[in-house]
């Protein structure tokens, strides 16, 4: 019983250890506690046997104050016992669970009962397997050990898919021996017990380069790709804006992982035009080259190669960041010069990998606004605004289509080649629109700014201060005018959408980007989880002699809550520790939650000793085990190598385990002979040698190992390497032997 208990106290502090890791800052003494309140509960259990009808009565007590300690152990207020408030209880665990699907692991605890709910699982299923384990149940026993195995593994299995911890192999590896200990070492018998440690460590260690290079990014057997009742084959986006109520799912789930040493936005397409009621993307760029777009002299510290892993996504666009100019490992690609990226062949689906060269400016603010005027006319494209045609808006669209329509009328305020009377046209026009007060709201926010870039951080702070964030507003004939007069509320769309109208309505170079914001950071593994909660548009406005910085206006409070930008923050490209309010609308990472300090990259396993803390525990448990065993196994052969007769029924055992059966009364005289003829000289003169030593006869010494290993070859020379294996397994090498 000490040496099942220590094996199941190792497997839970185990799994205990990683399950605790979904929590961000989870306190190492409350997981020791748990499973050591487990492991007691368990031993108690196996005191009971044989007891009587008064331990049938106590047995299920100990359950529940195993169970009642472990929760309180887990940090649940002990007036949750009282069933006075097992209401209350159910309601928080139930508001926590619904929180579950759209955390950010490890969880920061920003959702109230959320991280609670959490660790209450640990105690919950360690009160479970304990009884499983330990429960006197006779034959039945090696069934209930086996379903509490299963309970043990799956806390760690649900942890390590949730939440990447870094060195899988290593953690297969501990995984594994703890297993084989559970399932092996309480059964083996002393003498065999070294032997089978060497054996399970020799598969273990066979095992980790078949382990990886199995490891790939798509799944040997995907479980979701099962469908019986319609397919599923992946998140898909259309990325023009319609400003309408979103009405498609997200519960989640993860669309891509992404290996980056900054957090970036993850853009998907670029929405050039706006064509009078929305913002969409054309092909106006597609024969440009990728690179005609940047700078003439970039930066090298801008340029940064990024590898993405497609998980739940199916889509043409190669996702990317800033201007993308190189993509390797996607297949067929064609770019355009705003740093859309489509694939030709087959759309990229779950477990495609590709890698990206991306030009990402974060230029500060000085520079920014020490940037000169854009004399390029390419550029014009990015200071056009199209006015609706007569008669037509966004609520009347399949029907204007039915009827012949001209080109939309555009205008353009400022740009190379404009002269003052081609701008004050366009002024004309704009006010003669449905834009008008948009217009004018734009030229208001632009008086008494001295740069380009205090114009877009003017506006962007207004839109962020002044609007609130909701996913249902009402449809409207001009969604973008509507949205800053009348609803003053909407998403993404809405709020990027506005922003880049009225910095064109100010002869600034801007357009709308689509993507994902960058998702959660997993420290261990220095990626990015991006999820269907991350979809998201921003703003890039041009910069000469910088490049396209993005800008995000969208209030922090959007479900996609790593964003980039926000009031105080120079722009929206990166963030670091140096810039000013690093608590707003930060990116979240998985090492601090939804609010956080930027910490791209990071090594394997930093930030978290505690996890390694209470994994070594388990370890040492496992230690003390198989030193146990060690020191018995050590005695037992000390015991062999000093009495005949102990020498004698280490033989008989052999000999059982090896298939030759041996009748009762049988002398060793008898037993020479018979080996003699059935594995040859080697075996008899073994036995009597023991023979010779049991009745002191002159000159008698005890077999040493040569004579051990002879026996062994004889006794298995017919049954093949499996047949070494067991003889290895029934005469090991005697340590200290002569």
């Amino acid at each position: 019983m000490p040496v099942r208990l220590a094996t199941f106290c190792a497997l839970a502090a185990f799994a205990a250890g990683h399950w605790a890791g979904l929590v961000e800052d989870s306190s190492s003494w409350r997981v020791l506690v748990v499973v050591a309140v487990a492991c007691a509960g368990g031993g108690a259990l196996a005191l009971t046997a044989g007891r009587g009808r008064i331990a049938t009565l106590v047995r299920p007590a100990l359950v529940l104050a195993t169970l009642a300690a472990g929760v309180v152990a887990a940090g649940l207020p002990v007036r949750f016992l009282g069933w006075r408030n097992w209401g209350e209880l159910g309601e928080n665990v139930d508001r926590g669970l619904a929180g579950v699907p759209s955390v950010n692991w490890p969880d920061a605890g920003n959702e109230e009962w959320v991280a609670p709910t959490i660790l209450l699982l640990t105690p919950r299923e360690r009160a479970v397997a304990a009884p499983f384990a330990f429960w006197p149940a006779g034959r039945d026993t090696g069934v209930l050990r086996a379903f509490s195995l299963v309970l043990l593994v799956t806390l760690y299995g649900v942890a390590a898919t949730e939440h990447d911890f870094g060195a899988g192999l290593v953690r297969g590896l501990i995984l594994f021996l703890l297993i084989a200990a559970w399932i092996w070492l309480p059964r083996v018998r002393r003498p065999d017990a070294l032997l089978a440690a060497c054996a399970v460590l020799a598969v273990g260690g066979l095992a980790l380069p078949v382990a990886a290079g199995a490891d790939r990014a798509d799944a040997l057997v995907d479980y979701r790709s099962w469908q019986w009742f319609g397919a599923d084959e992946g998140a898909t986006f259309n990325w023009n804006h319609t400003y309408g109520p979103i009405d498609w799912q997200r519960d989640g789930s993860t669309l891509l992982i992404v290996k980056s040493k900054q957090a970036h936005y993850w853009k998907a397409e670029t929405l050039d035009r706006f064509d009078g009621l929305h913002w969409l993307h054309t092909d106006a760029n597609d024969r440009t080259p990728l690179s005609f777009e940047l700078p003439d002299e970039p930066r090298v510290e801008w340029a940064e190669r990024i590898g993405f892993t497609v998980r739940g996504l199916r889509t043409s666009l190669v996702v990317g960041a800033g201007t993308t100019f190189d993509v390797s490992g996607a297949g067929i690609v064609s770019g355009s010069a705003d740093g859309t990226v489509r694939k030709l062949d087959e759309p990229l689906e779950e477990g495609d990998t590709y890698r990206v060269q991306s030009y990402v400016p974060d230029p500060s603010a000085k520079e920014m606004r020490a940037a000169g005027e854009t004399t390029d006319a390419h550029f014009n494209q990015y200071l056009t605004i199209a006015l609706p045609r007569p008669g037509e808006n966004a609520l009347n669209l399949d029907e204007a289509a039915s009827r012949p329509r001209g080109p939309a009328p555009e205008v353009v305020t400022a740009g190379a080649g404009i002269t003052p009377a081609d701008a004050q046209a366009a002024e004309q026009q704009l006010l003669d629109s449905p834009y008008a007060p948009v217009y004018q709201l734009a030229q208001r926010l632009a008086v008494g700014q001295a740069t380009t870039y205090d114009v877009v951080k003017r506006i962007e702070t207004h839109l962020q201060r002044n609007y609130d964030y909701t996913e249902r507003p009402p449809s409207q004939e001009y969604p973008l005018s509507a949205f800053l007069f009348e609803d003053r509320r909407g998403y993404c769309q809405q709020f990027s959408g506005a922003m880049a109208l009225m910095l064109r309505m100010n002869g600034i170079s801007a357009r709308v980007a689509a993507g994902f914001t960058p998702g959660s950071y997993n420290r261990e593994t220095g990626e990015y989880r991006v999820r269907d909660l991350d979809a998201h548009s921003w703003v890039e406005v041009y910069f000469e002699d910088l490049g396209w910085v993005p800008f995000d206006p969208t209030p922090s409070s959007a479900p996609a809550e790593s964003q980039l930008g926000g009031p105080d923050i120079e722009s929206a490209a990166n963030r670091d520790s140096s810039e000013p309010n690093p608590d707003a609308g930060g990116p979240v990472f998985e090492q601090s939650g939804d609010t956080g300090t930027a910490a791209a990259g990071g090594g394997g396993g930093g930030g978290r000793p505690w996890l390694a803390a209470v994994t070594l525990v388990g370890l040492g448990a496992l230690a003390g085990a198989a030193l146990f065993f060690l020191r018995a196994r050590l005695r037992a052969r000390r015991r062999i190598a000093a009495d005949p007769d102990a020498s004698l029924h280490e033989l008989r055992a052999a000999l059982s385990r090896l298939r030759y059966e041996i009748e009762p009364g049988t002398t060793l005289a008898e037993l020479e002979r018979r080996l003699a003829e059935e594995a040859g000289p080697a075996a008899a003169r073994y036995v009597r040698r023991l023979n010779d030593g049991r009745y002191a006869r002159a000159g008698a010494r005890p077999p040493g190992r040569s004579a051990r290993r002879a026996l062994r070859r004889a006794l298995t020379a017919r049954g093949g390497r499996l047949g070494r294996v067991r003889g290895y397994l029934a005469l090991p090498p005697r340590l200290g032997a002569r």
